[in-house]
């Protein structure tokens, strides 16, 4: 696993779905850590950098768009866009480029993937995932503040979206979300082969098991074209600041190191900076889990990333697919809250879609037949239209 380390120099937003503009809808919330919108800032710094080499302008290959236009302006502009970087894609330096970083105008896709985006505490560099959905903390008298595990009872059935599950319990009846939490890669590794992490004690005292601090400012909307403030257009903007030792480490896929050295990027709302490194890659071996979970037929998908499903769970042909399986029956799910992701094309210059994703932390209950293969490459990455998994870990259950 190719990693970069990523160190913000200021506080950091990330714009929910939540339409926002001063003076009517005033408040500007952060959403989730997405791993597009880190993709997205390094991907434009690669292109800046290259064309300013090449002694272009980026503008020239985003498409114009004007204050007011219908669709057969867009059509038309996208048209010269395309006729344009037509004329220059016989350059191999250009070819090569627009294909490390995708470009829709000509439907060709990202050779560049970010795959997950994680917290990292301590100069050790260590990845902490968001709690999975089906751990939770026991709330008895007895066992006050335990750390338990929701299994499937096979007993207890319900339909959900018209599909036959079961519903997951706990040894307690008393039991508490563990909301906004992360474990280490270590206690990670503990949960995939079946156990309760056994040092999960920071998942009680959100001051020790937090990246993030929440920062509220306060500002006023600026007009047009001119350095003076716009009556009544107070505003207050969400931020999220890193706690002291704290970075974010990013998996990617490409076939070359993407950063040879350390580089600035401009990161989320407002295009804050923050300082980029290549670092040790990672090597993930999960050979003696594949190997139990063959033996017991059955299996849980993890989702460490929000995840676009096309629906609330994953399609079962992709999975069986990816992993080589037969017959996969999906008897549980704990996807927990849908969160909205839409984004902007830079190259057409318009908004994507929203899209309704999964959140990280989602856990989905599997019974299969046949084997996976051993040296299968996880994570999990399934990335197409109609599915977008980056980190998908499979853990007995």
């Amino acid at each position: 696993m190719k990693r970069l380390l990523v160190e913000p120099l200021d506080v950091l937003m990330f714009r929910s779905e939540r339409p926002f503009a001063a003076g009517e809808t005033h408040i500007a919330k952060t959403g989730i850590i997405n791993p597009l919108t880190f993709e997205g800032a390094i991907k434009s710094k690669i292109f800046a950098d290259f064309c300013k080499r090449i002694g272009v302008s980026p503008r020239e290959f985003q498409r114009f768009r004007s204050g007011k236009e219908n669709i057969d302006d867009f059509n038309k502009t996208r048209n010269n866009l395309i006729e344009f970087v037509n004329s220059q894609i016989n350059d191999i330096q250009v070819k090569k480029m627009l294909e490390l970083i995708g470009y829709s105008p000509l439907n060709i896709p990202s050779q560049f993937n970010v795959l997950g985006v994680f917290p990292s505490r301590g100069g050790n560099v260590m990845e902490h995932f968001p709690i999975p959905n089906d751990l939770v903390r026991l709330e008895t008298d007895e066992e006050k503040n335990k750390i338990a595990k929701l299994k499937p009872r096979m007993e207890i059935g319900f339909k959900w979206n018209g599909i036959d599950l079961y519903a997951g319990f706990s040894e307690s009846s008393q039991v508490k979300n563990l909301d906004n939490r992360y474990m280490d890669l270590n206690s990670l590794r503990e949960y995939l082969y079946g156990r309760v992490p056994e040092n999960f004690e920071s998942a009680k005292n959100v001051d020790n098991s937090s990246p993030f601090t929440r920062e509220i400012r306060t500002g006023i909307e600026l007009e047009k074209g001119a350095k003076t403030t716009k009556e009544g257009a107070l505003y207050t903007a969400e931020f999220i600041r890193l706690n002291t030792g704290w970075s974010f480490v990013l998996w990617y896929e490409y076939s070359e190191n993407i950063f040879s050295k350390e580089e600035i990027i401009k990161l989320g709302g407002e295009g804050r900076g923050a300082v980029v490194k290549p670092i040790e890659d990672m090597v993930l071996n999960w050979k003696d889990l594949i190997a139990e979970i063959n033996k017991e037929k059955k299996f849980k998908i993890y989702l460490a990333t929000p995840s676009y499903l096309g629906g609330s769970v994953p399609p079962a042909e992709k999975l069986q697919e990816f992993l080589g399986v037969r017959k996969l029956v999906l008897v549980g799910a704990l996807p927990g809250k849908p969160v909205y992701i839409g984004g902007y094309d830079i190259s057409l210059n318009v908004e994507k879609p929203l899209k309704r994703l999964v959140n990280a932390g989602a856990v989905y209950y599997y019974t299969f037949e046949g084997e996976i293969d051993e040296n299968l490459a996880l994570p999990i990455k399934i990335l197409g239209t109609d599915i977008d998994i980056r980190s998908g870990f499979i853990s007995r259950w």
